[in-house]
C-alpha cells in the first residue's frame, strides 16, 4: 500500500456510533453512489493524531445511499468501536469514479471551512438557505451565524478534498 498524507485523501464521511457489539461502527457519507467503492477488502483510511490510519472493510451494511454499517479488521468490539466514533473516514481519491467526484451538491457544503483569499479562517459552512431569489450559505463562526450569497463573483474556490470554500467578501459583508 503506497504511503500518503491526510491532504492526499478524499474526505468521505465521518463515524456516527459504534452499532451493536462486535465492533461494527455507523457511518455517515457525505456523497452517495459508493457501494462500489466501499466493499469487503477495500480500504479507508481514519485520522489518528493528524496521520491516516489504514483500515480494511471487512463487512458493509447499506442502511441508505448515505449511511451504512461497517465492520472494520482490528475493530472487534463496542470498546474498539467506540476509539474511532467521531473520526473522520478517507479514501485515497484516486480510488474514487470521477462520476462520483462530480456529484456534489448543494448540501455536501455543510461542514467546509471558509477563508478569504488571505486564507484567513471566517468560519465554518452550518447550512443553506434556498427560501429566497438569491441561495446564501450560511455560515458560522464564534457562535454568530452571517450569510454568504451563492456567486461566483464572491466564492472563488471549492476545493472539495479539503473541504474548504474561498470566498473573496466586500468589506463589512460578514458584519452584517
Amino acid at each position: 500500500m503506497p504511503v500518503w498524507k491526510l491532504e492526499d485523501g478524499l474526505r468521505l464521511g465521518k463515524i456516527l456510533k459504534p452499532n451493536g457489539y462486535l465492533g461494527f461502527v455507523k457511518v455517515a457519507f457525505f456523497m452517495t453512489d459508493l457501494e462500489e467503492v466501499l466493499e469487503p477488502g477495500a480500504f479507508i483510511f481514519i485520522e489518528w493524531m493528524e496521520k491516516p490510519v489504514p483500515y480494511q472493510i471487512e463487512e458493509i451494511i447499506w442502511d441508505d445511499d448515505k449511511t451504512a454499517r461497517i465492520k472494520l479488521a482490528d475493530v472487534s468490539s463496542e470498546d474498539d468501536a467506540k476509539l474511532i466514533t467521531g473520526r473522520e473516514v478517507l479514501i485515497s481519491e484516486a480510488n474514487i469514479p470521477e462520476e462520483i467526484l462530480d456529484q456534489a451538491d448543494d448540501s455536501d457544503l455543510i461542514g467546509f471551512k471558509v477563508i478569504d483569499t488571505d486564507k484567513v479562517v471566517l468560519g465554518v459552512v452550518s447550512g443553506l438557505d434556498e427560501s429566497g431569489m438569491q441561495s446564501l450559505l450560511e455560515v458560522t463562526r464564534d457562535g454568530k451565524e452571517f450569510l454568504i450569497p451563492v456567486h461566483e463573483d464572491l466564492i472563488k474556490k471549492i476545493d472539495a478534498r479539503k473541504r474548504v470554500i474561498t470566498v473573496d467578501l466586500p468589506q463589512g459583508l460578514i458584519d452584517l
